[in-house]
């Protein structure tokens, strides 16, 4: 069955749905990846961001001019920002744009701050301020590290470019998630 006839019998065959979920799984991880949750891990993102398919597959219009990936990735976004966004709101979690610099800007999404003009200055403010001091713990290795992590490159591929084996590439985001965890809770605090 190709992904026409997949889609178009998605809302009643079970069957369809699975592999719609199976195919876009891959879409799902690479957005995910662009998302950072404290209390979480990419795991959670990535189950969130299935919802946010399966949300896209029930919900899809062919009649629609919209191709299909091009609905899912939004749906699968929206459903990451809903989470982190209520995570922001109970305190538990926070989302980051971590840096304003070009090369990591078109890795990673944030929604938008709506508030009053004086939230969203301080909010702003508040954000260079975790921006410099992110920068300021991270060695050179584990920026390069975030960096093609979030591009989506697997462990393996970061070691292959970095000249290095999985377990540095596994130790330094661990380092990386350990400081950047440190470093919300003492601004949290």
């Amino acid at each position: 069955m190709n992904e026409i006839d997949l889609l178009k019998s998605a809302q009643t065959d079970k069957y369809a749905v699975e592999e719609l979920l199976k195919k876009y799984k891959p879409l799902v991880i690479k957005i995910a990846r662009r998302y950072f949750l404290v209390c979480g891990d990419i795991d959670d993102l990535v189950q969130e961001g299935t919802i946010g398919l399966y949300k896209a597959i029930m919900a899809y219009n062919q009649e629609k001019e919209a191709s299909f990936i091009t609905f899912a990735t939004i749906c699968i976004k929206r459903q990451l920002q809903s989470l982190i966004r209520k995570e922001n709101t109970q305190k538990n979690s926070v989302f980051l744009d971590l840096f304003n610099d070009d090369d990591l800007n078109k890795h990673i999404n944030i929604p938008t701050n709506k508030g009053n003009p004086e939230q969203v200055a301080i909010s702003n403010q508040n954000m260079q301020y975790i921006k410099q001091e992110i920068k300021s713990q991270l060695s050179d290795f584990e920026f390069k590290v975030l960096q093609q992590y979030l591009d989506g490159m697997s462990y393996e591929q970061i070691a292959l470019q970095s000249g290095t084996n999985k377990k540095s590439i596994d130790n330094a985001l661990a380092r990386l998630r350990s400081k950047l965890s440190h470093l919300l809770d003492d601004i949290h605090n």
